[in-house]
């Protein structure tokens, strides 16, 4: 009988340490535990992909953002930064589309940009209705603070960047003035790339002053004329979010400071795909 009981309390001993290893195995898979990767600046890339932006001007976002990550500015410091940059990118319309576009990746070196920059380049559209900028900010908001609390990065400084052509069309002022107010509340800066319809338009840059980027001097708008100057554009706020280079550079002199080869590359890249140069 002894040895009967002895054997029974070994069994349960075991059982009971084999469940606790699971629990433990579970709450450390699954939550509590998890300890997200601390990167040097979040930044979600938060692009318009509505009908006012047509097929070459995609391409040329696309296109553009993908060489401004090659700028060897923003490699060279991306490489030398501590901890890296966590970069994701998402795409709005009328709505918000999911999943992302990219979803967040870790970028720490020259390969690691080189991959994440030809994900950009293949990037596919996800929409082509209206403008909901307000959707565009709530869903990066939104993506940023599932990625802080499902452990996967986390950062003292995060960024939305959102570029687009318009103003919203589904929501009103109010609601983009709240959603700008939520990011800004969760300790995140949104910037702009105001894309206007035509030389000396500020219609859309000062839109997005007034009711889009948070509290200056934190936040800036880089204003570019139609897509044009896109790629250029991009490079310099890429370059003022990543190395915090002090006050703007104005982007209707980048071509001064870039030269000619941005716009070659743009000519170069557009005529691979067999779309019209848009400058």
């Amino acid at each position: 009988m002894k040895s009967t009981r002895q054997t029974l309390t070994s069994s349960l001993r075991r059982i009971a340490l084999g469940a606790a290893t699971i629990s433990l195995a579970q709450l450390m898979l699954f939550g509590g535990s998890a300890q997200a990767v601390t990167v040097d600046k979040m930044l979600f890339l938060s692009t318009d992909v509505s009908g006012s932006i047509d097929t070459a001007e995609y391409d040329t976002q696309r296109l553009g953002w993908s060489t401004a990550f090659l700028s060897p500015t923003i490699q060279s410091y991306i490489a030398a930064s501590p901890n890296g940059i966590a970069v994701a990118v998402g795409q709005w319309d009328t709505s918000a589309r999911t999943p992302l576009a990219i979803d967040w990746t870790h970028l720490t070196n020259a390969a690691s940009v080189g991959t994440f920059a030809a994900q950009l380049a293949t990037m596919a559209r996800q929409g082509n209705g209206n403008t909901c900028v307000s959707c565009g900010i709530n869903a990066a908001v939104a993506s940023i603070q599932n990625a802080i609390s499902t452990g996967l990065f986390d950062s003292a400084t995060k960024i939305i960047d959102i570029s687009s052509d318009g103003i919203d069309n589904v929501t009103n002022v109010a609601t983009v003035q709240a959603a700008r107010n939520n990011a800004a509340s969760n300790g995140i800066n949104i910037n702009a790339l105001a894309i206007e319809g035509s030389v000396g338009s500020t219609v859309v840059t000062d839109y997005y002053n007034a009711n889009v980027i948070t509290p200056k001097p934190g936040a800036f708008v880089e204003t570019v004329t139609g897509f044009t100057e896109f790629e250029e554009a991009a490079t310099i706020k890429l370059r003022r979010e990543v190395t915090n280079a002090p006050g703007p550079l104005p982007v209707f002199g980048a071509l001064a400071a870039f030269g000619w080869a941005g716009r070659l590359r743009k000519r170069i890249s557009l005529s691979n795909l067999n779309l019209p140069a848009t400058a």
